[in-house]
């Protein structure tokens, strides 16, 4: 999935002409969207309002970015009239309906409240239609930098040993925000504009309002009574949705499958941490001067934040010290892949380096999150219990999980890459049959 910000942008006013049109014709296609020609005068008229200190003459800059899956972007620079707010801007679209704008933005100012992790500014918001775009709309600023997945290859060394530290200390800021029970980040502004932070339960849908109101979900829990209860709120609400289409007891699977987790020790002494859920180099921007090393200046695509067990947020960036490993980022077989091998010794010295570097700032008792096979699999147990088997891929990836568990069960003293490799095929295989075979799997 792309980045939803980059410095690669097409101007307004650009002599390119060919690439303006086959782009927003695209935009316009596939999103219904107005075309680029037709939208622009309605983002000149919300400046206007936006920034009512611009003199009549002075010409707003509007730039068109790559937008990504669910947002609209584009690109505003003020006039210096504007004083100081005088600068550079993003304007997000939602693409759709059922977009949470104001989860979002409340994910974003508890992140920049509670951490040092470098994230845009929230300036402008609006949740109605009631405005010249006639869509909700975010105002943020721009954070200046090129996106690190198309950079991280042209680095010297010292740059990248630059990016390994900081990449883990932004993991370990993650991992120091705690809350009580999961959930994701909401918020209530008084007002004068200041904001309250709460927090919520995971969505279930269908769900009944008095049973999201259960005091369960919004007490202390284990990270045990955590799965025990997403697996039984996702079973109740699938009978409810479809009560003759579900003879298979995958999510009953499931909780056994976390009651082992629990009794094999991977739960204890684990509470739940921020977690980005989507931290990797294509949503890291990152500023490179002359005379000083590389540093990252805004991660982007806070959407999918919640707190949730703390080695969620232990997916080992591998990338940092194996990018060949990295560069085919959608291929699902690469993935399983390069987490699989992500403790193997780095081929060059100066990958090994990288690694050692990461590894000292993240610091010993941490390691075992990131390269356990079993927080592997404890990992993916967490992404079913959050979206459910709603999928067309929810079910063949439930059974790859249940028979990887099963087999790490009964061969404990087996190195963690013999025992993954020896599973990566079946996996693949499985959910390659059951796509082609059963097109009934998506509800």
């Amino acid at each position: 999935m792309p980045s939803e910000e980059t410095n690669k942008s097409i101007a307004s006013h650009s002599p390119c002409s060919s690439c303006c049109s086959a782009v927003s014709e695209t935009s316009t296609l596939v999103y219904d969207h107005e075309t680029w020609v037709d939208f622009v005068p309605h983002v000149h008229e919300l400046c206007r309002q936006l920034w009512p200190s611009a003199l009549e003459n002075d010409e707003f800059v509007v730039e068109k970015l790559r937008g990504g899956s669910y947002n609209r972007i584009i690109g505003i620079k003020t006039p210096p009239s504007t004083g100081e707010a005088h600068g550079s801007y993003v304007l997000r679209i939602p693409r759709f309906e059922f977009a949470q704008q104001a989860r979002e933005m409340a994910i974003v100012r508890y992140v920049r409240q509670h951490t040092s992790i470098p994230t845009a500014e929230i300036i402008f918001f609006d949740s109605t239609s009631e405005n010249p775009l006639k869509a909700p709309y975010v105002v943020h600023s721009r954070i200046p930098g090129k996106d690190l997945q198309d950079i991280y290859r042209t680095l010297d060394h010292q740059n990248k040993l630059a990016i390994a530290e900081q990449w883990g200390n932004m993991l370990l800021s993650e991992f120091a925000i705690h809350n009580d029970f999961p959930g994701v980040v909401d918020a209530t502004a008084d007002d004068s504009g200041a904001h309250t932070y709460g927090f919520r339960p995971f969505e279930v849908d269908p769900e009944p309002e008095e049973e999201r109101q259960d005091v369960r979900l919004l007490s202390k829990q284990t990270v045990l009574d955590m799965f025990i209860l997403q697996f039984e709120r996702w079973d109740a609400a699938d009978k409810r949705a479809y009560p003759d289409d579900f003879p298979l007891d995958h999510l009953t699977q499931l909780t056994t499958v976390a009651k082992e987790m629990d009794a094999a020790g991977l739960f204890k002494d684990v509470g739940f941490s921020l977690c980005h859920l989507d931290l990797a180099p294509r949503n890291v921007m990152v500023k490179i001067e002359s005379d000083s090393p590389a540093q990252i200046s805004g991660v982007l695509d806070w959407d999918s934040a919640v707190f949730g067990p703390s080695f969620l947020a232990c997916e080992p960036p591998s990338w940092i010290w194996a990018w060949s490993n990295y560069e085919d980022e959608n291929d699902d077989q690469d993935e399983d892949y390069r987490e699989i091998h992500a403790n193997d010794t780095p081929a060059t010295p100066e990958d090994q380096e990288l690694k050692r570097r990461f590894e000292d700032v993240v610091g010993v008792d941490m390691l075992k999150f990131f390269y356990n096979p079993r927080y592997r699999l404890a990992r993916s147990l967490f992404s079913l219990a959050l979206n459910g088997l709603r999928s067309k891929d929810a079910f063949p990836k439930t059974e790859c999980l249940i028979q990887e568990w099963e087999r790490l069960q009964s061969k404990p003293t087996e190195s963690s890459s013999a025992v993954d490799e020896a599973t990566v095929s079946l996996q693949q295989a499985s959910i390659d049959e059951a796509l082609a075979s059963s097109e009934d799997l998506e509800l």
